[in-house]
């Protein structure tokens, strides 16, 4: 993979946060309508074997928020000035306003806070740091922290390609961001693998170019052209899958239909998900409530999908210099098991603005994930883009987890960025999945602007995370059930935004 020539460290500033939100909501209603069809050192736990890894340490030293490549953070301002700062450049349904502006410094500060205390938040470090297991059900009563609470939008670029360039121009305007969006302002196309009987084809191997790819339960692959061909690729495909083989030349489309005449489509029977939770101390809330969701959406997958065999395994990261780099509890069959260890970990340490996003997705990559009939899912839960120089790491360790079959949902939570935002969304399009990200829906944790979309529909965080699994394991995309959507934004159909027409002015 060419490296890019990537300075990032100019622009905090390029687009508005996005936000925390939840809305109130009892774990028991999740019966959900039955379905049809790296630099740092990486710590491999004992992964469930003992109690090693169950418990985090307490003894974290605070991480101050200056220092060398410390970004010089705005004063906090009051909760009402942050919420009128973000108010004033949404905007509208895309809500970002002008990118680059120095407003968006001020929100960026805002709502991400100071590391050391998670943010703005009514609670002392010490909390912060550490939530006892013993206490655990107790202290969530007292804080009210309940399954069925946090609330996000998705969306899916690859269904909306002209939202995409439009957020890619958005981003070439920015010197220090343009060598990378320059590489996603190509030609983006999207292969869908069936057999004869038009059933999509997963787990069938793609090569374009050089570059190693692998069909997905719904038989899609994206390829784009500045990413994974260099100026002298050709843009020719090579797709097997058992004895079947095809070679084909991608044509400049959107997407184009290949058949295997030999091969059979089938469903999977296996169920891989990675939880990738970036646990620095702005992250509390988000990783708490995560602890309470995990169980509801693991029961919920079941009952849509009672044969399948589930396994989850957990990346939890901080950032160089901090108590550990990545902590990694490989997959695991036993959820009592894997919610233990979920439930220890606590969110601390960071410091500056970006944080170890590169290491975590790299451990994701070296997971032990099953092949054959296996959906592969990871959610990436994080508030904060990687440093500037590992920007290429992080979707360099996508194209290892692309190759595997694996499709990254990112999850953006609190203080999220225009560069978090680029990557993470990234992320998404490259391994056909869809963009999450947290809303203010309940007024938890700090305002949030809009993601640059022009339409989504906000649900309940769990039913969405359980409708993405859903559609892995279909191979086909589940649509938002009305009673966990809360409301829309912008008008569309099916994931597909309404695309404004162009007027023209006529001369007089």
């Amino acid at each position: 993979m060419r490296r890019l020539s990537i300075q990032l460290t100019c622009i905090l500033a390029l687009f508005p946060a996005l936000g925390l939100g939840c809305a109130m909501k009892a774990s028991e209603d999740y019966a959900y309508p039955d379905d049809s069809s790296h630099d740092g050192a990486v710590a491999m736990e004992k992964s469930y074997d003992g109690d090693d890894a169950a418990a985090d340490m307490v003894g974290d030293e605070p991480v101050p928020s200056e220092g060398p490549g410390a970004v010089a953070p705005a004063p906090l301002a009051p909760m009402g000035e942050a919420e009128a700062s973000v108010a004033a450049d949404m905007g509208g349904a895309e809500g970002s306003g002008p990118i680059g502006t120095s407003s968006h410094k001020a929100k960026i500060a805002s709502s991400k806070g100071d590391k050391r205390t998670g943010g703005a938040r009514d609670r002392a470090p010490a909390e912060e740091a550490k939530i006892a297991v013993d206490d655990e059900r107790s202290s969530r009563f007292d804080r009210n922290i309940q399954s069925g609470t946090l609330t996000a939008g998705s969306f899916d670029d690859n269904l909306n390609p002209w939202v995409f360039d439009k957020f890619v121009d958005q981003a070439r305007a920015q010197p220090d961001l343009s060598p990378l969006a320059s590489a996603f302002a190509t030609q983006r196309t999207v292969l869908r693998v069936q057999d004869a009987q038009g059933r999509p084809i997963g787990d069938a191997k793609v090569e374009i170019d050089g570059k190693q790819m692998m069909t997905r339960s719904d038989g899609r692959v994206v390829w784009v052209q500045g990413w994974d061909s260099d100026r002298q690729g050709r843009g020719k495909a090579t797709i097997e899958h058992g004895n079947a083989r095809a070679t084909v030349r991608i044509n400049n489309q959107i997407e184009q239909l290949v058949t295997l005449k030999d091969a059979k489509g089938t469903l999977p029977d296996q169920l891989d998900i990675a939880l990738v939770i970036d646990a620095t101390g702005s992250m509390g809330d988000e990783l708490e409530y995560l602890k309470v969701e995990i169980r509801d959406i693991a029961e919920a997958i079941d009952h849509h999908f009672p044969g399948v065999d589930q396994r989850f395994a957990l990346v939890v990261y901080r950032d160089n210099g901090d108590q550990y780099t990545t902590r990694v509890f490989d997959f695991t069959g036993d959820l009592d098991r894997f919610q233990k260890d979920l439930s220890a970990q606590s969110a601390n340490g960071g410091g500056d603005y970006p944080e170890a996003m590169d290491a975590a997705m790299a451990a994701a990559d070296k997971l032990s994930w099953r092949k054959g009939d296996t959906a592969r899912v990871t959610f990436l839960v994080a508030d904060a883009p990687p440093h500037a120089n590992k920007v290429d790491d992080t979707l360099d360790a996508v194209d290892g987890l692309r190759s595997k079959g694996v499709a990254v949902y990112p999850v953006a939570s609190s203080g999220v960025a225009g560069e978090a935002e680029f990557v993470m969304r990234a992320a998404a399009m490259l391994t056909g999945a869809q963009y999450m990200f947290l809303t203010d829906d309940s007024g938890v944790g700090n305002p949030h602007a809009e993601p640059h979309i022009p339409c989504y529909t906000v649900e309940q965080l769990a039913p969405l995370m359980v409708r993405a699994v859903r559609s892995e394991l279909s191979g086909r995309r589940v649509e938002a059930e009305p009673q966990y959507s809360i409301r829309t934004v912008g008008k569309g159909q099916g994931g597909v935004c309404h695309k404004p027409r162009r007027t023209t002015k006529i001369a007089k």
